[in-house]
């Protein structure tokens, strides 16, 4: 960088990285905020209907031969 533009921007300096690590705080106390619930949700209130052997051998078979045809 030139000396011009290090004048250029000196008086925006703190501003910038003010802004900056605000924006940035936000983003990560959003992200842990939103990982703290989806860690502690194990899904154990939500039923499983019950599948017997054969449809769940028929379900296998269709996976894959469906994996196999995209490949």
């Amino acid at each position: 960088m030139t000396p011009a533009m290090i004048r250029a921007r000196r008086p925006y300096f703190w501003k910038n990285a003010a802004a900056f690590v605000a924006l940035s705080s936000i983003t990560v106390g959003i992200y842990f905020y939103t990982y703290s619930f989806l860690g502690a949700d194990d899904f154990e209130d939500v039923p499983i209907p019950p599948i017997s052997d054969a449809e769940l051998a028929k379900l296998k078979k269709e996976y894959e031969a469906s994996k196999k045809s995209q490949n």
